[in-house]
C-alpha cells in the first residue's frame, strides 16, 4: 500500500480532498502529510452556506496525532471565498473546526487526557501551550453547549481551579442539575465572568434561580 493511500484511510479523507503526498522530515522528527483539494467542485460560505466561487487559497498547518515517535502534520492550501453578506471567508475543512491549528482527532486525544491529568501534565506530555490547552477546552465546551441546544440550567456553580506551581487560575461556570461544565474562564476576575453572563440569551437568563460561588 502506497503511503498516500494509508494516510487517506487512517485520516478519513475524503473527495474533493485527497492525500497528494507525505513527507517524513528525519531532524524534526515530522511526518507532513499534504492534502490536496480537486479543483472545480463547489465551494460554499461557512457562515451562510451560500455557493460561491473561489477567491483565493491560503496555506494553513494542523498537528494530528503522533506517527509513532513522530509529530504529524497536515498540510493543506484552503480555499476562500468572497461572500457578498460576510466578505472574504476561509472554508471549511472536513478535519478541524475552524480557526483552531490541531485536527478533530487530536483534540479529541487531548480532552481524553484532561479528563485523567492535570491541565500541566498534559501541556508537558503533548508539548502544548496554555493558550493551546484552552482553545481546544473552548471549542470542547462549545461544540457540547450545541449538542444540548438551548441552556435550561436553573442552578449555577462558579468555581476557581488552580494549576501549574505558580498557582494560575481558571473559572469554570457548571451546571450543578446536570453535571455539566457551561463556560471556563482565562483566570478568576469578575470582568472575564461578567462577560460571559451577559453573552447569554435573556431567556436563558431568566431561567437562573441561583448560583452557588
Amino acid at each position: 500500500m502506497r503511503d498516500t493511500d494509508l494516510y487517506t484511510r487512517i485520516l478519513g479523507i475524503e473527495a474533493p480532498w485527497q492525500v497528494s503526498a507525505v513527507k517524513v522530515e528525519m531532524t524534526k522528527k515530522e511526518i507532513v502529510v499534504q492534502v490536496e483539494r480537486k479543483p472545480g467542485e463547489k465551494l460554499c460560505c461557512r457562515t451562510c452556506g451560500k455557493e460561491l466561487s473561489g477567491y483565493d487559497t491560503r496555506r494553513r498547518r494542523w498537528r494530528h496525532l503522533d506517527t509513532c515517535q513522530y509529530k504529524t502534520i497536515l498540510e493543506a492550501n484552503v480555499p476562500r471565498v468572497k461572500c457578498p453578506e460576510h466578505g472574504v471567508v476561509t472554508t471549511l475543512v472536513p478535519w478541524a473546526e475552524p480557526n483552531s491549528g490541531f485536527t478533530a482527532m487530536f483534540e479529541a486525544l487531548v480532552i481524553d487526557w484532561l479528563k485523567e491529568a492535570s491541565t500541566s501534565a498534559v501541556s508537558r506530555l503533548m508539548g502544548l501551550s496554555w493558550n493551546a490547552i484552552d482553545g481546544i477546552m473552548q471549542r470542547a465546551v462549545k461544540r457540547g453547549l450545541a449538542r444540548r441546544g438551548q441552556m435550561c440550567a436553573r442552578r449555577l456553580g462558579v468555581d476557581e481551579t488552580a494549576f501549574k506551581k505558580r498557582h494560575d487560575y481558571v473559572t469554570i461556570v457548571s451546571d450543578q442539575s446536570a453535571g455539566m461544565v457551561l463556560h471556563v474562564g482565562l483566570d478568576r476576575k469578575k470582568a472575564g465572568l461578567k462577560e460571559w453572563y451577559e453573552s447569554l440569551p435573556e431567556s436563558y437568563l431568566r431561567a437562573i434561580e441561583s448560583v452557588s460561588m
